[in-house]
C-alpha cells in the first residue's frame, strides 16, 4: 500500500468513527488547549520574570532577613524543582491506584482544581505587602504540583482514545490543541501588557486568566471523556490500604520489567533525549539574553512563534509517521534537534558597523575643540539594572549633548574595553584620520571570546550571518521557527510510541513511570549545562545536550516497537482473563 493510500485510510477511519468516540477525543483534546496556558504565560513567559523582581525588591530592602541567604533565582529555581520532584515520587504509586480503582476522571478533577485555583489566586499578592513575591511562589508550588500531577492522567487516558493506529493522530492532534490555545492566551497577555506598559495590576490579571483559561476549557474535557473501565475494579479500599497496595505491586512490577524489555529500552532512550530537549527548552531563554545579546520582546515573539508553528507540525509527524512508522519519524525529529543545536551554538551577534547601532557616538565639534555626546536610545533605562551599571553611570555620567574632551574620550575608549558597550568616534583627533574608530566592548554580544568551538561561531558569521545581514534577532527567529518544527513531531510521537507499548489494564502505572523520567529529566540536564558552561564556556554546554539527545536516538535502535505492542496485548489478556487475544 502506498503511503497516499495509508494518509487517506487513516484520515477516513477517523472521519468514520463513531460520534461517541469522536466526542472523547475533542473532549481529551481540549485538556491540553486549557492547561498549556500555564506552561506559557506562567511557567515561561511571566510569572518567573515577575515573581524575581518582587523577590529582588524584597531582598534590597530587608538585607538582614532569613531569605538574604538565597539568590531570587535560587528560590524560583527550588520551588520548580522541589514541586516537581513531588509529582515525579508520587505519579509511579498513585498510578498503581489508579489502574485497580476507576479513580482516574477523579483525580484528574483534583490535581486540575487545585492548580487552576492556585494559579487564579495569583490576583490577590498585592495584599500581601512586602511578602507579595512569597505568595507567588507558594501558589507556583501549588499550581505546578496540580499541573504536573494532572498530566500523569491526562497522559493515561491516550490508550483508551482509540487503536494503536490512530494513537499517533490522537495524540498530536492533543498537542496541536495545546500549542494553539496556550499560544492564543499568551497573544492576548502580549498584547494587553503590551498597551499597559506592565502595569502590576494587568500583570496580575493575566496571571488569574491562565487559571480561569485552565479551569473553564477542562470542562470540556471532564464533561466528554467517561471514567475508564476496569474489569474488576478495587473498592473499599482506604488511604493506608491503598498506598500499602501500590508500594506492593511497585515492588512486583520492578521484579517482572524483564517481561517489559521494549518499555525498558524506550525508557531509557526517552530519558536521554527527552532530558536534552527540556534542557534545551530551559535554558534557551537565559543562553539567547546572556550570551548572544537576545532582546526580552524578540523572545516572546519567538515563543508565539513556536507555539503556531508546532501545532501542525505535529499533525504533520503524525502524517508522516503513517507512511514510515512511529519509530523512524520520531528518530527524524530528534536528528533535527540535534541539527538546530549545532547551528545554536553557531548563533552570534553582528558587530556593530552603523553609526546608530553603537551605544555611545561622539563628534568632534572643531569650534570647540570639543567631542558632543549621543546616546542609543532607550540605553539609559539599561543604567537602573544593576550595581555595575549604576557605578558606570555615576563615574561617567554620558549622557545626550555632554561635552568631552579628546584626552576624555581616549580615557572613554578604554574604559568600554571591559564592558558590554560599544563606542563610535566619527572624528576628531581620536580617530583614525577620515575614518570613525569603533570600540567594541568584551562583554558585548558580538565578541565571541576563546573558547573550544568559538570559530565555529565566527565562521558561520563571516560565510552565513553577515553576508546575508542576519542579526542575532533573526537568527532567533530561525531558530524558533526550527524548533517549533521538530517540537510538535518529538512530544507527540514520544507520548504515542509509549503509549502504544503500555498494557491498557496498567496505563496509569506506566504513564506514571513516563511522568517521573520526564521530571528527572527536567533535572538532570540543566546541571550537566551547568557543569559544562562552568567548567568550560556558555557554547561548550550547549553543545553537551547535544550528546544527550544523540545517546538517546541511538539507544532507539534497540527498541522493537511491535514486540513492545505484543507484549502489551498479552499482559492485557492475562490481567483481563483472556477476555483479549494476545
Amino acid at each position: 500500500m502506498s503511503g497516499t493510500v495509508t494518509e487517506v485510510s487513516i484520515k477516513e477511519r477517523m472521519k468514520n468513527l463513531p460520534d461517541d468516540q469522536k466526542k472523547k477525543i475533542r473532549g481529551w483534546c481540549m485538556y491540553d488547549w486549557a492547561n498549556s496556558a500555564f506552561s506559557t504565560s506562567i511557567t515561561v513567559a511571566i510569572l518567573p520574570i515577575y515573581a524575581i523582581a518582587l523577590t529582588n525588591v524584597f531582598l534590597k530592602n530587608n538585607p538582614d532577613s532569613f531569605f538574604s541567604n538565597f539568590s531570587a533565582s535560587g528560590m524560583w529555581a527550588f520551588v520548580v524543582g522541589f514541586s516537581t520532584l513531588l509529582v515525579a515520587l508520587s505519579s509511579p504509586i498513585l498510578g498503581v491506584i489508579a489502574d485497580r480503582m476507576e479513580i482516574k476522571m477523579k483525580l484528574l478533577k483534583i490535581y486540575t482544581y487545585a492548580g487552576a485555583g492556585a494559579t487564579f489566586l495569583m490576583l490577590f499578592s498585592a495584599f500581601f505587602a512586602d511578602y507579595d513575591w512569597l505568595f507567588l511562589l507558594l501558589c507556583f508550588f501549588i499550581a505546578n504540583v496540580g499541573f504536573a500531577g494532572a498530566n500523569v492522567f491526562y497522559n493515561a487516558l491516550l490508550p483508551y482514545m482509540g487503536d494503536d493506529d490512530l494513537m499517533d493522530d490522537i495524540s498530536s492532534r492533543g498537542f496541536a490543541y495545546g500549542y494553539i490555545g496556550g499560544g492564543l492566551l499568551l497573544a492576548v497577555h502580549l498584547g494587553l501588557l503590551m498597551a499597559t506598559e506592565n502595569s502590576d495590576l494587568m500583570i496580575r490579571l493575566s496571571l488569574a486568566s491562565v487559571g480561569v483559561w485552565w479551569w473553564g476549557f477542562s470542562v470540556y474535557t471532564f464533561r466528554d471523556v467517561p471514567e475508564p473501565e476496569i474489569p474488576e475494579p478495587m473498592t473499599g479500599l482506604n488511604a493506608r490500604k491503598a498506598t500499602g497496595m501500590a508500594f506492593r505491586e511497585l515492588r512486583k512490577t520492578f521484579k517482572e520489567l524483564t517481561r517489559f524489555k521494549m518499555l525498558v529500552i524506550y525508557l531509557a532512550a526517552y530519558l536521554m533525549f527527552n532530558d536534552g530537549i527540556q534542557t534545551v527548552l530551559s535554558i534557551a531563554g537565559a543562553f539567547g539574553g546572556d550570551v548572544l545579546g537576545v532582546s526580552m520582546i524578540t523572545n516572546m515573539i519567538v515563543i508565539l512563534m513556536i507555539q503556531f508553528v508546532a501545532a501542525p507540525s505535529a499533525m504533520a509527524f503524525s502524517r508522516l509517521a503513517e507512511k514510515i512508522t512511529t519509530k523512524k519519524a520520531l528518530i527524524v525529529s530528534l536528528v533535527g534537534w540535534c541539527l538546530i543545536i549545532a547551528m545554536a551554538t553557531g548563533f552570534c551577534a553582528l558587530e556593530p558597523e552603523d553609526e546608530d547601532e553603537f551605544t555611545y557616538r561622539v563628534h568632534w565639534i572643531q569650534d570647540a575643540n570639543l567631542y558632543v555626546v549621543s546616546v542609543q536610545d532607550g540605553h539609559e533605562l539599561n543604567l537602573e539594572d544593576d550595581d555595575a551599571h549604576k557605578e558606570w553611570d555615576q563615574t561617567w555620567g554620558l549622557k545626550n549633548g555632554l561635552n568631552l574632551s579628546a584626552s576624555q574620550v581616549v580615557n572613554l575608549s578604554k574604559a568600554v574595553e571591559d564592558t558590554e558597550f560599544t563606542l563610535f568616534i566619527a572624528d576628531g583627533p581620536v580617530s583614525e584620520g577620515t575614518n570613525p574608530a569603533m570600540f567594541y566592548g568584551k562583554e558585548h554580544p558580538s565578541q565571541i571570546g576563546e573558547g573550544s568551538i568559538d570559530s565555529w561561531p565566527e565562521t558561520l558569521r563571516n560565510i552565513l550571518w553577515k553576508p546575508l545581514s542576519l542579526g542575532i534577532d533573526l537568527q532567533w527567529m530561525i531558530l524558533g521557527l526550527m524548533v517549533g518544527v521538530v517540537m510538535g513531531g518529538s512530544q507527540a510521537l514520544a507520548r504515542s510510541m509509549f503509549g502504544m507499548m503500555v498494557p491498557e489494564s496498567r496505563s496509569t502505572e506506566f504513564f506514571g513511570f513516563f511522568g517521573f523520567i520526564g521530571k528527572a529529566a527536567s533535572v538532570i540536564g540543566p546541571w550537566i549545562y551547568f557543569l559544562m558552561s562552568t567548567a568550560m564556556d556558555d557554547r561548550m554546554g550547549v553543545l553537551s545536550i547535544l550528546i544527550i539527545i544523540l545517546i538517546g536516538t541511538i539507544m532507539m535502535k534497540w527498541v522493537d516497537v511491535e514486540e513492545g505492542i505484543r507484549v502489551a496485548a498479552e499482559e492485557d489478556a492475562l490481567r483481563r482473563g483472556g477476555a483479549e487475544e494476545a
